[in-house]
């Protein structure tokens, strides 16, 4: 009994003292706002209903109580708060993510990055190699060493990376490398034979596995097919997740994005994910899309919803997935790609990763039952088979306001757009596709006339259609106000315009990364604008991103601030 006793003690007081460190992680993470705080002589782009454009405001702790002219917020003034003067500065909302996968730039901290150009600067085949070299060289063998960002059309050589190439830089390192889509991508005989793949195995229903001339491995694994390595190579320890997830959140914050999402979350992402929030560790408001077994997972009361949630941290929409993406040539197209990749028939068009009747009743299914769901749609005939799903749930279940969200929505037609407004649908455009992947998608993938209409956004606007901006970051970097830009411009990294016509005002832009960017997620009442009522998430930026594209392209974020706490300072702030 005694025994018993002082195990007892001793684990109460490991309890306490894992108490104590967790409190102290949250307070150090987790400063506190003002009791009150005002801004003048600022030039506040809300972002509410009317485009108001105010002087000045006032907030108590983490919420703006007023916006008006700086005679308004000065008769709330006393001795007790002193007003920083902002001398002509421009505030906006903080930025929504609408569409990302949060930590994912951290990946940056842990793993390969080969990237070309724009964004990174990989051109060949043996450039990709020798970043991978240099990553095995800090990875204990046996481990899984990761890569991302690889562009088989960027690269000199016009081809993926094989598990040969892959195997010549280690076979006692389970190498994996993501595809810039992230929708496929490339293994070694060690990663292969890890998760039981080998040249006899089936691939699953909407994935390929390639098969090289003599019929072994290729090393390309595509949408289905790559998820038993994909998973693997990003099963992090907590030391790697705590570097991505800091890289990560910095990095947005300097970005000015105040709500991140994690665009799909599985039940291990989410419980990480939240245990981080708990902490504090995200200063960032976080949304978690979770995947199907995550989602049955929650409804069947296996994870629980009041554990998961914190202040900061939700559960969002069901997430979907119905096809690939246009530049791995797995987007589910009406019709023929432009110029086939290597070895497809003149008349492949792509393929949906879920087959037509699963779809309609998972999405009757959750519909049903009152979820949001987010459905990945790149193809028209992938948005085919969206609206019917949604169009059928919501004939046997009507529901008045579902939201349901379109993700990417690159190759959406008109007569679609017309369906999304019959629906209520929105979608979310992965609208930089025009300035890293235009180019590429006049050549190849779509031709000149389907590539001007990518992310038609203005004829979503026309329609009254609500729509949204995304990065899909890390497929490319959170950089909002290049995306704004590029939602503006319409052109591409070759200084090409594509499809001018589908382009949007500045004002357009920012608000499709605010308070419409609020909305889709039902969060409009409680951020995307600054209004009386709302959490005192905005930025300060060093130029006013309305007068023009380029100064919406080159704007630079000054100060960052959530729920009144400033979290971000360049060096430029006072």
């Amino acid at each position: 009994m005694s025994l018993l006793k002082t195990l007892a003690k001793a684990l109460t007081g490991i309890v306490l003292l894992l108490t104590v460190i967790a409190v102290a992680i949250y307070m150090h993470f987790n400063p506190q706002a003002d009791d009150e705080q005002a801004y003048i002589n600022a030039r506040i782009l809300t972002m509410d209903a009317n485009g108001h454009i105010a002087e000045a405001m006032y907030i108590k702790k983490d919420r703006i109580v007023a916006v008006g002219s700086n005679s308004d917020i000065k008769k709330r003034i006393d001795d007790r708060i002193t007003a920083r003067d902002m001398k002509g500065a421009v505030m906006m909302p903080g930025i929504i993510d609408a569409h990302g996968h949060f930590p994912g730039s951290g990946l940056a901290a842990v793993a390969a990055d080969l990237n070309s150009p724009p964004i990174g600067g990989v051109k060949t085949i043996a450039d990709a190699l020798e970043l991978l070299r240099q990553q095995v060289e800090q990875s204990p063998k046996g481990s899984w060493v990761y890569a991302f960002g690889f562009d088989d059309t960027q690269v000199a050589e016009q081809r993926f990376l094989t598990r040969l190439e892959l195997d010549s830089v280690s076979t006692e390192h389970n190498i994996y490398v993501s595809h810039v889509s992230g929708h496929m991508g490339i293994a070694n005989s060690m990663a292969f034979e890890s998760v039981g793949y080998d040249n006899t195995t089936q691939a699953p229903v909407g994935g390929v596995i390639a098969l090289s001339e003599d019929g072994q491995l290729a090393g390309l694994v595509e949408e289905n097919a790559q998820y038993p390595l994909v998973m693997n190579a990003l099963d992090f320890g907590a030391k790697q997740f705590y570097a991505m997830s800091r890289y990560a959140s910095d990095e947005y914050l300097r970005q000015g994005v105040t709500s991140a999402q994690v665009g799909l979350a599985n039940k291990k992402f989410i419980q990480a994910v939240s245990t981080f929030g708990q902490l504090g560790i995200y200063p960032q408001r976080v949304v978690m899309w979770p995947d199907l077994e995550a989602a049955r997972a929650i409804r069947a009361g296996e994870l629980s919803v009041n554990n998961i949630e914190s202040e900061r941290v939700k559960l969002g929409a069901l997430k979907l997935i119905t096809d690939g993406s246009i530049q791995g040539y797995t987007g589910f197209l009406g019709h023929p790609y432009h110029v086939q990749a290597e070895g497809k028939d003149d008349d492949y068009r792509g393929y949906p990763t879920m087959e037509r009747e699963e779809l309609l009743a998972t999405v009757e299914d959750f519909h049903k039952a009152g979820w949001q769901i987010a459905l990945h749609g790149n193809g028209d005939a992938a948005i085919d088979l969206i609206i019917e799903a949604y169009r059928l749930a919501q004939e046997k279940h009507p529901r008045e306001d579902a939201r349901p969200i379109i993700i990417h929505a690159q190759m959406t037609r008109d007569d679609q757009l017309d369906q999304f407004a019959e629906l209520g649908m929105t979608p979310s455009f992965f609208n930089s596709h025009v300035y890293y992947w235009g180019d590429r998608h006049k050549a190849l993938f779509m031709g000149a006339e389907r590539a001007a209409r990518i992310s038609p956004m203005a004829g979503a606007k026309a329609r009254g259609v609500p729509f949204t901006l995304h990065l899909d970051t890390p497929i490319v970097p959170m950089t909002p106000f290049l995306a704004a830009w590029s939602a503006v411009s319409r052109e591409t990294a070759g200084g090409d315009v594509l499809g001018p016509e589908q382009a949007i005002s500045p004002m357009d832009a920012l608000r499709a990364m605010t308070i419409d960017a609020a909305w889709q997620i039902f969060a409009e009442d409680d951020r995307g604008s600054i209004e009386a009522g709302k959490l005192a998430d905005f930025i300060v930026l060093d130029r006013d991103p309305l007068i023009s594209a380029d100064a919406l392209r080159n704007v630079q974020v000054k100060e960052t601030f959530i729920g009144g706490v400033p979290r971000f300072q360049s060096a430029e702030s006072p």
